[in-house]
């Protein structure tokens, strides 16, 4: 999208109902972007809390939709995007941001968990790109947003299926760059690295019941506006890969070098 703002764009944002994605809502309706906002369905009063907090952002009431599907179902995806069509609203930035994750060791976590992960961190995503990018490569513009992770690039313990659905999105989307950035279509790859939100507490057990504990050091973390805002600046800048890490994101470098030295320093590090 080059060195723009986003004003009226039609900016999509999944997991819109709270921490990073309802910090980038904001960020973008800051800037007088058109928002679509999506979560499950259970989570609607938040999609209605982010949309209320983004009112008068640019200093005009914002024009927003709030589409709430379940990305792990195949047939919700479809039909979000049908009705996206029908609005007649034209999507310029797709913004990849839901996901949950889990709380329990690689060989105790059930195969539901590993598959509700996946069908939510990386599945669903592929789903809803391959529905919205065609139109942007027809068009010859748009960007794709992929809020990945830290640990997409390294792996630490209690995560593995997360982990597992954050490399996939990483590879699935830098192939997906290099063959479509000659069509107009700019794709994105933002990893944070440890970020003050609430997602250890949603997290999954081992059998899928909800973890419902902070991590530790999480209110230590960065802030998601800090994350929201340098994805922004990111996108505007046309940027292919964004880093956002204090200390975590030397581990990402020094993994280039030691790969069997960051494995030694996870290992030690309390993550539940």
């Amino acid at each position: 999208m080059g060195h723009t703002t986003f004003a009226n764009r039609v900016v999509w944002v999944t997991g819109a109902s709270r921490g990073i994605g309802a910090e980038l809502a904001k960020a973008f309706a800051a800037q007088g972007a058109r928002l679509i906002l999506s979560a499950p369905e259970s989570e609607r009063p938040g999609l209605e809390q982010t949309a209320a907090m983004c009112q008068g952002l640019n200093g005009q009431a914002n024009v927003y939709r709030i589409e709430a599907f379940d990305l792990a179902r195949s047939d919700d995806v479809t039909q979000a995007w049908a009705r996206v069509q029908a609005s007649g609203w034209q999507v310029d930035v797709l913004v990849h941001n839901a996901g949950i994750t889990h709380r329990s060791m690689a060989l105790e976590t059930s195969m539901e968990v590993d598959r509700r992960v996946m069908a939510v961190n990386y599945f669903g995503p592929v789903q809803l790109t391959k529905l919205v990018a065609p139109d942007m490569v027809r068009r010859g513009q748009g960007s794709i947003v992929v809020v990945a992770s830290v640990l997409g690039l390294i792996a630490t313990p209690h995560r593995s299926a997360y982990i597992a659905a954050k490399h996939a999105l990483h590879g699935f989307f830098e192939a997906l760059r290099t063959e479509t950035m000659d069509q107009g279509l700019h794709v994105m790859l933002a990893y944070p690295g440890f970020v003050n939100t609430d997602i250890s507490k949603h997290a999954l057990t081992a059998q899928g019941g909800t973890h419902g504990k902070q991590d530790p050091g999480q209110s230590q973390a960065m802030p998601p506006q800090c994350v929201a805002q340098a994805i922004v600046e990111g996108l505007a800048q046309g940027r292919p890969r964004l880093l956002i890490a204090g200390k975590e994101g030397w581990l990402v470098r020094l993994q280039r070098l030691s790969p069997g030295l960051v494995t030694r320093i996870v290992r030690r590090v309390a993550t539940t």
